[in-house]
């Protein structure tokens, strides 16, 4: 019985196996994998945002408002390159960490929220006549 279990996996997965080489169609531009679709370029830049804290607030709600103004400022670098090179933007990537750091001073210590990541965006640029 043992045996015809492991005859009938095999044969299963003998079965599957030209099944699983096929290439399935691409439906969305895969710019992960660096193909872009015609016309288009990534930018890429960094971010970073450092917010002082104050002792006395939830050190969590600080934080997630931190993030909220890296959020905004990453959102608003499609608005940059729309109004100065891109016909279209899109962000493809983005990172972020969020860190509470704590800098010793002569009279105490310092405490400041560093957000910081990287926006990966799509672009179609204008064509070079529209550009001032």
């Amino acid at each position: 019985m043992k045996v015809f279990a492991k005859v009938l996996t095999c044969g299963f997965a003998l079965a599957a196996f030209p099944t699983l080489s096929q290439d399935v169609p691409n439906r969305m531009p895969n710019f992960y994998a660096g193909q872009r679709m015609p016309g288009m370029v990534n930018v890429q830049t960094t971010v970073s945002l450092s917010v002082p804290v104050d002792a006395g607030k939830d050190n969590s709600e600080q934080i997630t408002a931190a993030q909220k103004g890296f959020y905004l400022m990453a959102g608003g670098q499609c608005d940059l390159l729309l109004q100065t090179l891109a016909e279209s933007c899109q962000i493809t990537n983005l990172t972020s960490t969020a860190d509470l750091n704590r800098y010793p001073r002569g009279d105490g210590s310092r405490n400041d929220i560093i957000v910081r990541g990287t926006v990966t965006m799509a672009v179609k640029l204008k064509d070079a006549k529209q550009n001032p």
